[in-house]
């Protein structure tokens, strides 16, 4: 969903500004509707899958900071065990396609702000008991990657770059989650999205 200044205006367009928050109360609505299917009428097995977003916003800091890490080491063992398949075939490429006289390192300098909850989907799969759920997250961080080569330091055009104290980045990070057989697996990251421009989002709608 569009925020801040991506939103259409309340003074110069207030009917598409007021489309545009219909549309995310819908949004809202049909979270809540396929959270409660998920948590009730899913699983039987007790306890029941907890809803609660609280505990997602650190989790997706740490995989987050996991997933760079990682990468940046060419670590692909750590990133098969956090990164789902199409994620980690990309990941598996780009390393593959480095020089055998380079390296990386990733450094997470901070979290500029706290993880923000964006949204949620959930997709019921045609087996009994299982499901896919995925949430979105904003991340806001300091970060900074350095590429060393054999004949001396650079610094990587990859993740971010600066020369001293890092790069502000803003990413939406995907973080996706399966019930098989009544049973929750653990949280995975899927990759990483967008901010979602107004037009896409009005044009998929029903005015008012």
């Amino acid at each position: 969903m569009p925020t801040g200044s991506k939103k259409p205006s309340m003074f110069s367009n207030p009917r598409r500004r007021l489309r545009l928050e219909w549309y995310r109360v819908k949004r809202r609505l049909e979270e809540i509707r396929m959270g409660w299917a998920y948590k009730y009428t899913l699983s039987k097995q007790k306890p029941r899958p907890k809803m609660s977003l609280r505990k997602v916003g650190p989790t997706a800091q740490a995989l987050y900071r996991q997933m760079y890490t990682a990468f940046a080491d060419g670590d692909t063992t750590t990133l098969s065990t956090i990164c789902t398949e199409g994620l980690l075939s990309s990941f598996r490429s780009r390393i593959t396609a480095r020089s055998r006289n380079e390296r990386f390192r990733w450094t997470l300098h901070q979290f500029l702000r706290g993880p923000k909850f964006v949204s949620q989907r959930i997709a019921v799969l045609p087996y009994k008991g299982a499901a896919i759920r995925q949430v979105v997250v904003r991340l806001q961080s300091r970060q900074s990657l350095d590429r060393v080569v054999s004949q001396g330091r650079d610094r990587s055009d990859g993740l971010a770059f600066d020369n001293d104290g890092g790069k502000a980045v803003s990413e939406y990070l995907v973080l996706q989650r399966r019930m098989w057989k009544e049973k929750e697996e653990p949280w995975m990251i899927w990759g990483t999205t967008e901010e979602t421009d107004p037009d896409i989002v009005l044009d998929s709608d029903t005015p008012l």
